[in-house]
């Protein structure tokens, strides 16, 4: 089989470098309620940075003149969070590589991260929050019943 029909069959593997997750510095990680039409490295540190303000009912920013509301979310106990990049992509600007083995490599590790949403509160009906329970939920479902 050559790789074309590997590729178009789904057959790719990811590759995560296990050292990479014990070296990976502390991150900062904000999920924002929109879509960068980008994929290409950016400058965020010196661009987004923002001014949370701590409310009673949750935090409060500004991004790009919209106000977005948000929480501090967790990660659950028995994950880990961390930022996953991708490497030997070929050269700068050039071609993707076509091989169907990728590597990734831990940039940052997180704790925790903040949810923002337009307006209003995430909730509990967040799609994300709902991700993060499933591990829990499934751990329920699957677990061994005792018997009377």
């Amino acid at each position: 089989m050559d790789h074309g029909e590997e590729a178009a069959s789904g057959s790719e593997r990811i590759h995560v470098r296990s050292g990479s997750l014990r070296a990976a510095p502390p991150a900062t990680l904000h999920l924002l309620p929109c879509e960068v039409l980008a994929s290409r490295p950016a400058p965020v540190q010196r661009f987004f940075t923002p001014a949370v303000r701590r409310a009673a009912d949750g935090l409060q920013v500004s991004f790009r003149g919209r106000r977005l509301r948000g929480e501090e979310v967790p990660v659950p106990p028995g994950l880990a969070g961390c930022v996953l990049t991708e490497e030997g992509q070929g050269p700068a600007g050039g071609p993707p590589r076509r091989d169907l083995d990728r590597l990734l490599g831990a940039t940052g590790s997180f704790r925790h991260f903040t949810l923002w949403s337009l307006e209003m509160l995430p909730g509990p009906d967040a799609k994300v929050l709902r991700a993060l329970a499933w591990p829990s939920l499934a751990a329920a479902i699957h677990a061994q019943v005792p018997e009377d």
